[in-house]
């Protein structure tokens, strides 16, 4: 009986063993860090534009343009690129004189897409919420302006050159950046 009561310690002690990494491998740089993409000589750079539309109540502003490196350590969380973030900053308004909820507005920011100054287009691959969670299920009062960072896993050395936002039929609609 104590041979299987040593046994069952032993075969315990050998997983917990397995599954614990030891300090060579966590000196050497992980699969994912060993393909990363050259990343050293990106500065981040800041770029102020104004590209905005104003309809129905509402005003979507793209505010600017940055482009990132490939780690973003944000409010809430850390966001790592297969390439490189390029952040697009967009505010929205509501310009009505009344409350009301983005999603009964006539656009969506859920299909955002980047376009650079070869025409490639890039699909937005995370948010950065610039405001207080709290408001996220609630709706604007008037003039209330709430601001979103979107990342874009992008190529190194782009120019971003628009924003595209969707009106609800889907039909796209340019920001200049």
């Amino acid at each position: 009986m104590n041979k299987f009561k040593y046994l069952s310690i032993a075969v315990l002690l050998l997983i917990i063993s397995a599954c614990t990494p030891s300090q060579e491998a966590k000196l050497e740089p992980s699969s994912s860090q060993a393909n990363t993409a050259d990343t050293t000589n990106i500065e981040p750079a800041s770029k102020a534009v104004n590209g905005k539309v104003n309809q129905k109540g509402w005003e979507v502003s793209a505010t600017g343009v940055k482009y990132a490196g490939q780690i973003i350590k944000g409010e809430y969380r850390t966001y790592e690129a297969a390439e490189v973030w390029t952040v697009v900053s967009v505010t929205v308004k509501n310009t009505s004189s009344k409350r009301q909820r983005e999603d009964n507005a006539w656009f969506t920011l859920l299909l955002s897409e980047l376009v650079d100054s070869k025409g490639n287009k890039y699909d937005y691959k995370d948010r950065e919420i610039k405001y207080d969670t709290d408001l996220l299920s609630k709706p604007f009062s008037p003039g209330e302006a709430r601001s979103v960072d979107f990342l874009f896993d992008t190529p190194k050395g782009i120019k971003a050159d628009k924003f595209i936002i969707k009106d609800k039929d889907f039909k796209s609609i340019s920001l200049k950046l």
